[in-house]
């Protein structure tokens, strides 16, 4: 499942040649949330990285796959009725056929998680 355009919505993007920052906007109605948590609806970590691995996707045009998970840490539970928008912030580096990324997703002083990965 694509979640670009389902899950979540770009609201806002700066881009460098290093870095890219997008502002993102949650659809708390998707069934997602109906299973993650009725009541209490938490966006689940596993989809925190696809949506970086869709965003480096969007930005270069075209499709990477997760190749390693270097370090993944979740700080902070996204409710997206609380948390609407949250900002993913993502330092790129690439190295032969492979980027590099660490991203940080929060919401001003609230970080909801760090992730280190590679794809390809």
């Amino acid at each position: 499942m694509i979640l670009r355009n389902n899950l979540f919505k770009i609201k806002n993007q700066e881009i460098t040649d290093t870095n890219a920052d997008f502002r993102i906007r949650f659809d708390s109605d998707n069934f997602v949330y109906k299973a993650h948590f009725p009541n209490n609806p938490i966006t689940p970590g596993v989809l925190l990285i696809q949506i970086v691995a869709e965003l480096l996707s969007f930005l270069k045009e075209r499709n990477f796959k997760i190749k390693s998970l270097i370090n993944v840490k979740f700080t902070a539970p996204i409710n997206p009725i609380i948390f609407p928008e949250v900002d993913f912030s993502l330092d790129l580096s690439k190295r032969e056929n492979a980027y590099y990324v660490k991203a940080i997703v929060k919401e001003k002083e609230t970080v909801f998680a760090k992730i280190s990965m590679v794809l390809e």
